[in-house]
């Protein structure tokens, strides 16, 4: 993410996304302002995808979310196949993790009482 006023830039990690814009964890503490305009560029499948966004929310942990304000028809369509690529993997997690939470199918013992003639304790 750079700004294109004051070419300060910052890299993180996307926390969430959509086609209108994103919320970014930044890896330091940054100088961005609320309204600021953005540069910011995404790699989807190895190909890089160049966003203008504006600032709309800042947060003391380095937290910026940001308003897509210029994307171009190929960059909104690669934007979307990162986002269902991302859906995807998600509920792959969603259901390993609902297969790992499965109580185990195995059959358990039983331990209990042996079985005895009811008749063999009567003498």
């Amino acid at each position: 993410m750079r700004s294109l006023s004051s070419g300060a830039s910052a890299q993180g990690s996307i926390e969430n996304l959509s086609l209108g814009g994103c919320l970014l964890q930044l890896d330091h503490h940054h100088g961005f302002h609320r309204g600021e305009n953005v540069e910011m560029t995404f790699c989807v499948r190895q190909l890089p995808v160049r966003v203008q966004a504006s600032v709309r929310q800042l947060d003391r942990s380095d937290l910026v979310g940001v308003v897509f304000t210029l994307l171009s028809d190929r960059g909104r369509r690669q934007l979307l196949a990162l986002i269902e690529e991302l859906a995807e993997i998600l509920h792959d997690q969603v259901d390993a993790l609902k297969q790992w939470q499965k109580p185990s199918l195995r059959p358990h013992m039983v331990r209990g009482p042996a079985n005895k003639d009811p008749g063999s304790r009567k003498r």
